[in-house]
């Protein structure tokens, strides 16, 4: 296992550090996935209205609060997305996502916790279980193999891109890893990044951030111009536009469990990574530029 220390984890790239989730996904990515031999690609286990939340795929140590709380969400999201609603279907995938494939639960999973709150600061070790206890909650009540999850994944998100959910739209490029991938997406870039300029959402800018780092040249197609802090400086941006950033956020859960980060917001982790790159000037200068650039857009919509 690889034991990167918190110290050593603050001087992880920029670019892996605001793209922790595509990083991660990355990792765990198939090149080639294969298909589930039980069930076709567009399948998933609806859940009918009466029926209770799956049973936990393994045991776990999770508190019973967290998980009663994470069933009754995923069993509400995995209703939704199999009644077609987009937003319920592009969420499920995101989960799907952030839980490994069906790999961040069970024991495996406690034994990474457990090795790594060994090398932590005794008073922050709290922090790692209750995050790892919130994200195994969710992740136990998702069925299926690891292929047959990456396989739901993909065709969630493909079936509410083609409702039209800009998210799940730009998702389906952030998340495409393999050029065979990249291949099969639609032809519509320079209107995607339009759209999600336009759309004030802050999610949509945190996934630009994450589309410069895996296809910096389709915003430079775009007409925005981009340097290598773009990235970070998105991040930033879309944190103070919304995101929610803090280190009780899905997104510090993420950095809790993948690098030990357990006190500290994203922003404050991507502005500490870009200070030891000596690079602060060049994201704040970025920064300046995209929020004047997103007041025009503000004061055209």
């Amino acid at each position: 296992m690889d034991r990167t220390t918190p110290r050593n984890a603050r001087r992880l790239l920029i670019g892996a550090i605001v793209v922790v989730l595509a990083a991660i996904a990355a990792l765990l990515w198939p090149e080639r996935p294969h298909a589930p031999e039980a069930a076709g690609a567009a399948s998933f286990d609806a859940v009918p209205p009466n029926e209770p939340p799956p049973a936990a795929a393994t045991p776990s140590d999770t508190p019973p609060a967290v998980g009663q709380s994470a069933q009754a969400r995923m069993l509400a999201l995995r209703r939704d997305a199999a009644a077609g609603i987009p937003a319920a279907m592009r969420d499920l995938a995101d989960v799907m996502q952030r839980c490994g494939f069906g790999k961040l639960h069970g024991p495996l999973f406690e034994k990474h916790v457990d090795e790594m709150a060994a090398q932590m600061r005794p008073d922050q070790v709290h922090l790692l279980r209750a995050a790892a206890a919130r994200r195994q909650a969710l992740c136990e009540t998702i069925p299926g193999t690891f292929d047959e999850q990456v396989q739901q994944q993909r065709q969630l998100l493909q079936d509410a891109a083609g409702k039209g959910d800009l998210l799940a739209r730009l998702r389906q490029r952030t998340r495409a890893f393999t050029q065979q991938a990249k291949a099969g997406l639609p032809d519509d870039a320079d209107a995607l990044i339009d759209e999600a300029l336009m759309s004030s959402d802050p999610r949509a800018l945190f996934e630009l951030a994450s589309l410069h780092n895996t296809s910096p040249e389709l915003l430079a197609k775009a007409g925005m111009r981009t340097t290598r802090s773009d990235g970070a400086a998105l991040v930033l941006v879309a944190c103070e536009r919304g995101l929610d950033c803090s280190a009780s956020s899905e997104f510090g859960d993420d950095l809790c469990i993948a690098s030990a980060m357990c006190t500290e917001d994203l922003d404050t982790v991507v502005l500490n990574a870009a200070a030891a790159e000596g690079r602060t000037e060049e994201v704040q200068a970025r920064m300046q530029w995209m929020r004047t650039m997103l007041d025009e857009v503000d004061r055209a919509r």
